[in-house]
């Protein structure tokens, strides 16, 4: 009797839910997966639920998992209405690794592996398993019904008529990725003025890296960028330059810093690979003297970004360069810093293979003791370095 009762209980449960469940008729459309693997540049993915009612649009939530804090909610960008369906649009939050959310009613989860991109010579390994929302062409026709050839009613600014005639223009790709010119405050000039065909191949039949013209980053900027090609025969290159790949530093659309840099041109974007030289703008060890050049001007002060003929990508000879600011030095050869003490034009005992200079004995960075010098001045600490 008991079996029979648990039996009938648990079969009631079981229809409940299914009942409960087929309530629900929602769709995602986008993505078309549960499971996502993602890299990308900037840290969002768009979904897009479709409900068919308002009465069920209204119900359905979206919300970021937390683990050990309640879900967050993610807010709608909007809701569309189109042939008796009801389209809401959300835009998620992305960190690095694993995010998770979960759709109510309905319990549906949604799990998005992502991995930063900051190179897109990376974006020819990704694999077939990584989501793009344009791979091989396909696109949900039901996308079509808002997103085509018309800019938004919404949209704020204005596109001479003579712009709108280029061969490159096309007003169907700023629908769906608007945000990546509004959201930047320095924004590339092909992208503001919609000159997609610029930089990307907008026919069906091109399937290679974000469906780009050159795959080859650099050949792409350097149609523009005219200056840009002589620095590859240059004898110093910044490792970027040397690959091809400006996106390194630059977002080819637009970003929050100038010249589309993703953090600050001066010095923060340069320890992010050069970390080493991370103390010199944050979290700086108490009594470590740090140049004043660094402070103000930054890195591209005295090394240029991109290629030079001087070693370090300096844009002088060191000696050079210094006295552009430490005037009092200038046509110095020897007498420094002591009568008869050369400045320039011997070899450095110190380092194999180079000319004295300033840095033999100051750090152009900075140091722990008095003038950046290299050792400590009492007790001969730096004179000692050279003669034993």
């Amino acid at each position: 009797m008991v079996a029979r009762l648990y039996f009938a209980i648990l079969l009631i449960v079981i229809l409940i839910s299914a009942v409960a469940e087929s309530a629900y008729c929602y769709k995602v459309v986008v993505p078309d997966s549960t499971r996502v693997k993602m890299h990308s540049r900037r840290p969002f993915l768009h979904v897009v639920v479709r409900a068919n009612s308002g009465t069920e649009a209204k119900q359905i939530r979206l919300e970021v998992i937390k683990r050990r804090s309640k879900n967050i909610e993610v807010k709608r960008l909007g809701a569309w209405e189109k042939n008796g369906k009801i389209y809401l649009h959300f835009k998620l939050p992305l960190s690095s690794g694993r995010n998770r959310f979960v759709i109510n009613p309905g319990d549906h989860s949604l799990s998005v592996l992502y991995t930063p991109l900051r190179t897109l010579l990376n974006m020819a390994q990704l694999g077939h398993s990584t989501y793009e929302y344009h791979k091989n062409g396909k696109e949900p026709l039901e996308c079509g019904q808002c997103h085509g050839t018309a800019l938004p009613k919404d949209v704020t600014f204005k596109l001479r008529k003579n712009l709108r005639q280029c061969e490159v223009f096309t007003s169907r790709c700023y629908s769906c990725h608007r945000d990546l010119i509004e959201d930047s405050k320095w924004t590339h000039s092909p992208a503001a003025n919609l000159y997609c065909g610029s930089c990307h191949d907008l026919g069906p039949n091109n399937n290679n890296a974000k469906h780009l013209i050159n795959t080859k980053i650099d050949q792409s900027c350097f149609q523009c960028h005219v200056t840009g090609r002589k620095w590859g025969k240059m004898s110093h290159v910044h490792g970027p330059v040397g690959t091809g790949d400006c996106t390194v530093c630059h977002d080819p659309h637009g970003e929050k810093y100038q010249y589309q840099l993703w953090a600050n041109g001066k010095a923060e974007i340069c320890v992010t690979c050069h970390t080493n030289k991370e103390k010199l703008i944050k979290n700086t060890p108490l009594g470590f003297r740090v140049h004043g050049i660094v402070v103000g001007g930054g890195c591209i002060a005295c090394h240029s970004p991109h290629a030079s003929e001087n070693r370090f990508q300096l844009y002088k000879p060191i000696n050079d360069l210094c006295v552009g600011c430490h005037v009092s030095m200038r046509g110095i050869i020897v007498g420094h810093p002591v009568g008869g003490h050369p400045v320039r034009g011997k070899k450095d005992p110190r380092r194999k293979g180079r000319e004295l200079s300033c840095t033999s004995c100051h750090n152009p960075h900075g140091s722990n003791f008095i003038d950046m010098l290299i050792g400590d001045l009492l007790g001969g600490h730096v004179c000692s370095k050279c003669h034993k």
